[in-house]
């Protein structure tokens, strides 16, 4: 309800260069439910092995899951009625650096795959209400509790920003809440298991 557009920014890179439109950057490792992919305007399959390519458009329908790993081993599982595009991908381990962009309407779970001990590594999640600094973390992302966005940390650290302030999440189990647009992030506190387990179900399978 308050335009929940996710972009999440990961700067890496590939021994061929950036990753171009048609080359596949990842496949779809596990789904429930209906999902689609859109590129270039045509409509491709979603089906579990399947690749994901630079540019695609994956959404995901009612009540349904999509976990998608990319080639460095980073996984994203996005609950129902999630839209990611992945705009940047650049992986070159030998190089020790990263990139990747992408925006996301939703809610995620990301887990940081081998480019998290990568020297040259930035990782940033862009929403309409604040920014998400990661370090090779795992955590959730996404609208909850009738917040525009929460952060869950389950793994690393993470710092959501805004103009209106900033909070740095440092030890697994912590959590912050923005409420609407302009608001600051709220305070760090450790979620309650129940509000745990109900983010973690908009991003779990059945």
């Amino acid at each position: 309800m308050f335009g929940r557009l996710i972009g999440i920014a990961v700067l890496l890179a590939v021994p061929c260069g950036e990753a171009t439109a048609q080359e596949a950057i990842g496949t779809v490792s596990r789904i429930q439910g209906e999902a689609s992919g859109i590129l270039g305007g045509t409509t491709l399959p979603v089906s579990p092995n399947g690749s994901v390519f630079l540019n695609e458009v994956l959404s995901t329908g009612e009540a349904a899951r999509l976990e998608v790993t990319l080639t460095d081993s980073t996984r994203l599982t996005l609950g129902e009625k999630a839209k990611l595009t992945l705009s940047t991908y650049v992986f070159n381990p030998a190089a020790r650096r990263r990139t990747i962009r992408f925006a996301l309407v939703g809610a995620v779970r990301f887990v940081s795959g081998k480019l998290s001990k990568l020297v040259a590594s930035s990782v940033i999640l862009t929403t309409p209400v604040a920014n998400v600094g990661i370090r090779g973390t795992e955590f959730f992302a996404g609208p909850i509790d009738d917040q525009a966005l929460g952060v869950f940390l389950i793994e690393g650290a993470v710092t959501v920003s805004n103009a209106a302030g900033q909070r740095i999440l440092n030890r697994p189990g912590q959590g912050t809440n923005i409420a609407a647009p302009g608001a600051a992030p709220g305070p760090v506190t450790l979620w309650p298991p129940a509000k745990v387990d109900r983010a973690l179900a908009a991003v779990s399978f059945q």
